[in-house]
């Protein structure tokens, strides 16, 4: 995957961005399902524009869960300095960012690289996430609402999109689906456990799109959409569950969920 620069960044020194604050990352980009939850009451205000740290890490992300950076790579300093014309100082918050989320290790003596499951680790982390997918997508479709339906029409144009950049080799799936049902659980507690413990998830995810080009997921995901708009609940679990395990499948991996 073509790496991507920082607003006004280059790779040479003497280029380095200006001081302002960096722009906020692509809405293609991996974003916390948390975030999604806009229709819900924040007593709080609106956040400030994101630090550079901050704003790399999710760069960062980006890359690692959309296959920029592959499972066991290493995630060199020196390159991102290059790159994005930062200081040390951020780009180890950054990187020390997506440690923190599960994504990337950091080994004795060796960098940080991004985090390399397991075949049973991998059966092990997708048991825990149908065990909340399973349950967040009954909690959306008991939710749902003429407002869901229209918004499901907009995830599942989106979800294709990803799909069709498959073939030009630009995958771009930062988990618009699980942002969307989540959100429409309306469980916040549910969101955050889902960002804390599950991105890891988007990286395995990913790759099994590519890898079979959606060839039976692409259906599935419009069935499970369709079936919270719907507000069927046996079927969206059902669904839930046959995704996931098609996922697993095209993988190569074969396991009882």
């Amino acid at each position: 995957m073509q790496r991507r620069s920082a607003p006004g960044a280059s790779s040479k020194a003497s280029s380095k961005p200006a001081s302002k604050s960096p722009s906020k990352p692509a809405a293609s980009e991996a974003m916390p399902a948390a975030a999604a939850l806009n229709a819900m009451p924040r007593p709080e205000a609106e956040p400030p524009p994101p630090s550079r740290s901050a704003w790399l890490a999710q760069v960062l992300r980006e890359r690692i869960i959309t296959g920029g950076y592959r499972p066991g790579e290493r995630i060199r300093e020196a390159q991102l300095r290059e790159e994005f014309g930062f200081s040390n100082g951020p780009i180890r918050e950054a990187l020390q960012a997506v440690v923190a989320d599960g994504l990337a290790e950091r080994p004795p003596f060796q960098g940080v690289r991004v985090k390399l499951l397991s075949k049973r680790e991998i059966v092990e982390l997708f048991q825990v996430r149908l065990a909340i997918l399973e349950y967040a997508v009954e909690l959306a479709a008991r939710a749902a609402t003429p407002a869901t339906a229209k918004s499901a029409a907009e995830i599942k144009r989106s979800i294709d999109e990803g799909f069709s950049r498959i073939e030009s080799g630009h995958p771009a799936f930062g988990g618009q689906l699980s942002q969307w049902l989540l959100a429409a659980t309306g469980n916040r507690i549910m969101c955050e456990i889902w960002d804390r413990t599950l991105q890891q998830t988007l990286i395995y995810v990913n790759a099994s799109f590519v890898r079979s080009r959606g060839r039976k997921s692409k259906a599935m995901v419009h069935a499970l959409i369709d079936h919270i708009a719907a507000g069927d609940v046996a079927e969206a679990r059902t669904s839930a569950r046959a995704l996931t395990v098609q996922t697993l499948a095209d993988l190569g991996i074969s396991a009882v969920l």
